[in-house]
């Protein structure tokens, strides 16, 4: 009798705990699902919601955090079920439709549902949850065998690299000897960050978007009373959300030549005639977001790239009215101080670090005295540059490869990886974030959480004659049971 078909899941964040979530829940015959995690904590949760301080918060509303496209109001439903605990978390003063709640929770309640959907899965489905590593991948033409860290390997008939963000790629400089210094922190997530800050007088975050402003508020709510500097290339913030009425507003990528100077000047006509908030129209656009990226050439591609992201990212990813008070009461205080420019390079001394940056829009070169540099410019997305074992083996078998703007993977639209030889996978898939390169809009709940149902539903309903049967385990692993029951 052969072993039902089974399907691995590498990397257990929010993305790869969902399509788990829905697999266990849309099965009705017997299917095995591996669910594989590296770091321990962070099954449910990922890096984005491992966080246990409470003013770390979602920077979306809670009435658009569902992690189910057909039930809109699940998460706060959840959340009104510990609504006497969230209310206790100095940063939040409702449970409603509007609030911000902590991302900490949001961590616990893609826990929960990943919980629930195994306590409920039907006769046959199982779900096995690993803490270990996958360090490498082989297509036999029948089924994939994945080699752990730990303790052998697993067969499988299909994997879901669910790979999510990585940290940040070091930022190019003439000589890069300062990133091997103890005074910089290439990861702004490893556990030894707040303690190597701590002791400064000082501290530099390399980047000005979400990521510094989590650790803005991070220093300042444990006491820190050093002074913290941010620099970016532009010296751009990320703004802050502000409730406003929805509004009419679309743009047809048929109507017109697919170019971004034409859609800017129908923004800022539309903005100047309705008087509109231009959050309304950023908002307005999202659903249609995807089909105008994918609209456009690669040539506008790269140049939205250059020279309008960063400007497109601080009103697009926009902060909790309540951050964005706190950040506010950190610049008036002096506390936090924002630099435009470019670091030239960095030369430590007695003292610390003396940093050059040349200043935007001038020929000035300042010399900024800290004690600590932390990398908060962003996920490194370029699959080349990355360390990880895995995708290394991957990208040497041509079994995925990037995206030509290397954002990300190319995929197809099911989520398939595309190998080097440009033909789509019928076992490998993807979701979230190495989408973006494709996609564009693929690293937030509503988009993420529509295409786990959508793969999952794939997955289970593909052409049954290319499951393999027999499939057996060829070595045992550090099984770690986390179930709830």
């Amino acid at each position: 009798m052969s072993n039902p078909p089974t399907i691995a899941i590498v990397g257990a964040g929010f993305s790869g705990s969902l399509v788990a979530t829905h697999l266990l829940r849309q099965a009705n015959s017997p299917l095995t699902v591996h669910l594989i995690e590296r770091t321990p904590g962070q099954f449910g949760r990922g890096v984005a919601y491992s966080t246990v301080l409470d003013c770390h918060l979602l920077n979306v509303p809670a009435r658009n955090m569902s992690a189910f496209p057909d039930d809109p109001e699940h998460f706060l439903r959840w959340a009104r079920t510990r609504e006497k605990e969230l209310l206790s978390t100095p940063c939040v003063s409702e449970v409603s439709p509007d609030a911000f709640l902590p991302r900490s929770a949001y961590g616990d309640y893609i826990g929960a549902i990943l919980n629930e959907a195994e306590r409920g899965a039907g006769h046959g489905v199982r779900l096995e949850r690993y803490l270990n590593e996958v360090v490498g991948l082989r297509d036999d033409g029948s089924a994939l065998t994945l080699r752990l860290a730990h303790n052998g390997s697993r067969r499988a008939d299909k994997a879901v690299l669910a790979l999510g963000n990585f940290t940040p790629g070091d930022p190019p400089i003439g000589d890069g000897s300062f990133y091997r210094s103890p005074r910089y922190f290439s990861n702004p997530w490893a556990p030894n960050v707040l303690a190597g800050l701590w002791s400064s007088k000082s501290c530099l975050m390399i980047g000005s978007g979400l990521t510094m402003v989590d650790w803005a508020i991070t220093l300042n709510q444990a006491g820190y009373r050093g002074t913290i500097h941010s620099v970016s290339r532009r010296g751009l913030w990320p703004q802050a959300h502000r409730k406003v009425d929805p509004v009419d507003f679309r743009i047809d990528p048929a109507s017109s030549a697919p170019k971004l100077r034409s859609w800017l000047h129908q923004i800022h006509e539309f903005l100047r005639e309705s008087g509109s908030d231009w959050r309304a129209a950023i908002d307005a656009l999202r659903p249609s977001n995807q089909t105008l990226w994918k609209s456009l050439p690669l040539p506008e591609k790269r140049r939205f790239l250059r020279h309008l992201q960063p400007y497109w990212d601080c009103h697009r990813h926009r902060l909790a009215p309540v951050v964005a008070e706190r950040l506010n009461r950190l610049v008036e205080s002096g506390q936090l101080v924002g630099h435009a420019g470019r670091i030239l390079g960095y030369q430590e001394n007695e003292s610390g670090v003396e940093v050059s940056i040349h200043y935007r829009g001038s020929d000035e070169v300042y010399r900024l005295q800290v004690d600590a540099v932390v990398n908060c410019s962003g996920s490194e997305c370029n699959y080349r540059k990355l360390e990880s074992p895995l995708i290394r083996d991957l990208l040497q078998q041509g079994l995925f490869h990037p995206d030509p703007l290397s954002l990300g993977l190319d995929v197809g639209s099911d989520g398939a990886l595309v190998g080097a030889n440009g033909e789509a996978s019928n076992r490998l898939f993807s979701l979230g974030p190495p989408q973006k390169g494709v996609l564009w809009e693929t690293t937030a709940v509503p988009e993420i959480r529509g295409q786990a149902a959508n793969l999952a539903r794939h997955l289970l309903e593909d052409d049954p004659t290319r499951w393999a049967e027999g499939v057996t385990l060829t070595a045992q692993s550090s099984r770690m049971s986390m179930s709830t029951r």
